[in-house]
């Protein structure tokens, strides 16, 4: 039987590094040690894996970049708490080959391996909605690591083999049981099972709970791998993140001509906001853009020469109150917006926007009144739907006749006659981009970095500068 050694999250501070660090340690050209890490059964989640697995490789000197397989800001991520760098997004139905393979390369700055999550799809006839982790597989040459989950092999049975590199057992029982499984999946899948993780449920619990799109807290981290057995053979894990191919960039996607008209860009961030894609606030300073934040919280005031506001998600559900009483940031978008700035706002920021939010008992709280639209907040944990929107009107983001592809938030819904700027693309017609020519909501995330066109709106010099402009009229 094979010998895991028990590490419980526990490494006492004179042993030596289980995983080869020079292995990692290697120039990012053009060799880069990355995995990536799936579930292959239905109702499966690799959470409290990527977890203990985040924090063994932190305790032996690896620096982990994870990336998410899907360009949704709706998961739970418990990666920033762990090794202090932020989340990344990858996805095969919004970018291209090359543009995932750039965003990769260009986001390991300080990092030793990259990880990519999501799930894998297993029979022919599957077909996940969305950005598909077998596709990104492909194009990023990435050693594929199965999250198989024991509890679903007792109810199901074990699943058909799956086409993985290895294999990480979640949700095992007890330690004696550990050596027969591990037997009975190297047999019959003729796989090498690199590690294992027992029951931790009480922590796992706690994660559920959490609201959608939320951070998983630092502390519950270190809960779940304290609780946990976690056993593992570095050799194996080594050998399998360090086979992959040298990765470069056919056509690296490089800013030559750099826009003549740099815009400060005030990004809110606070407890109620706080959703956004890295790789697209990167974007907007590469290309010359000053990107500052600020709080519609605490702050009073927008930052001093702000020209565009973007409000991202967040969870101002949970802050209405707060948000409400704040009137002097409302007044201050009010009249940003009348004299000519721009803004977006994406899911919980467009909600903001709004005349109100309201909830599902029916109790309301106003906002910022600059959409003429109600944001209905609804209960539950929807998943992000996949997505692609046709452009019906001219605004300061998109013109006419564009087609955005992102993740619908399930999270709330728009009810805002003569403000819509997207063709209808259902039965139930509910608008999922609604504003004016320089204000814009979306309940689509989209991220910049996979459309040009958007990041180039940003450095467009705006066509009302002084003049007073009524979003309330624009939109009727």
């Amino acid at each position: 039987m094979v010998d895991f050694p028990q590490l419980a999250g526990r490494i006492p501070q004179e042993s030596t590094c289980l995983v080869p660090v020079d292995l990692f340690k290697q120039t990012r050209m053009p060799s880069l040690p990355r995995l990536a890490i799936g579930t292959i059964q239905e109702d499966a989640d690799s959470q409290a894996v990527l977890i203990a697995l985040l924090d063994m490789l932190r305790r032996n000197g690896i620096q982990t970049q994870c990336f998410a397989a899907q360009a949704s800001l709706s998961g739970q991520w418990a990666s920033q708490a762990i090794t202090g760098l932020p989340a990344r997004y990858l996805d095969s139905w919004i970018m291209s080959r090359e543009l995932c393979r750039d965003l990769l390369l260009r986001s390991m700055t300080g990092a030793d391996l990259a990880a990519v999550i999501g799930r894998f799809e297993v029979r022919p006839d599957e077909h996940l909605a969305g950005g598909n982790l077998n596709t990104l597989c492909k194009w990023l040459d990435l050693p594929r690591l199965a999250v198989v989950d024991v509890a679903l092999i007792d109810r199901r049975g074990l699943p058909k083999r799956p086409n993985v590199d290895a294999v990480f057992l979640d949700h095992v029982p007890h330690r004696r049981t550990l050596d027969g499984m591990i037997t009975d999946i190297e047999t019959l899948w003729g796989l090498p099972v690199v590690g294992a993780l027992e029951n931790t449920e009480s922590a796992r619990n706690r994660i559920a709970s959490l609201a959608p799109g939320s951070s998983i807290p630092k502390d519950l981290c270190e809960q779940l791998v304290a609780g946990s057995g976690v056993h593992w053979r570095p050799d194996l894990f080594a050998r399998l993140v360090g086979g992959a191919a040298a990765l470069s960039v056919d056509s690296p996607c490089e800013i030559h001509d750099l826009p003549a008209w740099k815009p400060t860009i005030a990004v809110a961030y606070d407890e109620a906001f706080f959703g956004y894609f890295p790789s697209a606030l990167d974007q907007l300073e590469l290309l010359g853009a000053q990107v500052v934040d600020f709080s519609p919280l605490y702050d009073e005031n927008l930052p001093p020469g702000t020209e565009i506001v973007y409000l991202g998600c967040g969870r101002p559900e949970s802050f209405a109150h707060a948000l409400a009483e704040n009137h002097c940031m409302k007044s201050a978008l009010r009249s940003h917006v009348a004299h000519g700035g721009r803004i977006y706002g994406e899911v919980g920021g467009a909600a903001y926007l709004s005349q109100a939010i309201e909830y599902p008992d029916g109790e309301t709280q106003r906002m910022c009144g600059i959409l003429p639209a109600v944001a209905r907040f609804q209960t539950g944990n929807p998943a992000p739907e996949p997505m692609e929107v046709v452009v019906a009107q001219d605004n300061w983001l998109a013109p006419q006749g564009s087609r955005l592809r992102g993740y619908r938030s399930g999270r709330w819904r728009f009810e805002a006659p003569g403000c819509r700027l997207d063709a209808p693309h259902d039965s139930c017609c509910r608008p999922d981009l609604i504003g004016c020519r320089c204000v814009v909501g979306s309940l689509i995330h989209l991220h910049f970095a996979a459309f040009p066109e958007i990041l180039q709106s940003f450095f467009r010099r705006p066509l009302v500068s002084s003049s007073l402009v009524d979003p309330w009229q624009i939109a009727s």
